[in-house]
């Protein structure tokens, strides 16, 4: 289901991406050419702050969101999820996110109110809160990642997760061809 929120902003999709018909998006949206959007996604924009203003999410070309995924603003709040970047089965997002170019962002983690820097690595049932993650870094699967402990767990990204969102990409655009050339 695509909808507008109750200011009229409808989401804003490329031709080129694929939005399972499960998907759910509404409100203040873009998203970019040769997106995969999985289903039961739901990605809302649409929530308003004290003064009535509505966030905004742009998600960039060739990013993936996969089978119930949730990513939605809190008020006037903004999240981008960059060019490239996975989100996996699961994952939330909430609040003023910054997700890099080239993450992946794996099942079942949560990020809240926090910066990814390019090409990082979340593990399984991470959870991020309030922090600033620098580019090629990770965290491992199950870690509780804050302001006051990000120094002591986080590590740069190993040679093998380096590729892992750019090989998945490239698979996205065969399965993106496929359902459209299949008239889904």
């Amino acid at each position: 289901m695509i909808r507008e929120d109750i200011f009229g902003n409808y989401p804003q999709i490329a031709h080129s991406a694929y939005v399972d018909d499960t998907a759910i998006l509404i409100g203040n949206i873009v998203v970019g050419e040769n997106v995969y959007i999985g289903p039961n996604v739901v990605i809302r924009a649409d929530e308003v702050d004290e003064n009535y203003r509505v966030g905004k999410i742009v998600i960039k070309d060739k990013a993936a969101i996969y089978d119930g995924a949730n990513i939605n603003t809190t008020g006037a709040s903004e999240i981008t999820i960059g060019e490239g970047t996975v989100i996996s089965n699961g994952v939330i997002i909430k609040g003023e996110c910054h997700i890099g170019n080239y993450c992946s962002i794996n099942v079942k983690s949560i990020i809240f109110n926090s910066y990814i820097g390019d090409n990082c690595y979340v593990g399984i049932s991470a959870v991020l809160e309030n922090v600033k993650m620098p580019e090629n870094t990770m965290v491992e699967s199950g870690v509780f990642l804050r302001e006051d402990n990000i120094a002591s767990l986080i590590k740069p990204v190993p040679e093998g997760k380096i590729n892992i969102a750019g090989n998945i990409t490239l698979s996205n655009k065969v399965l993106i061809n496929w359902y459209k050339l299949s008239g889904y």
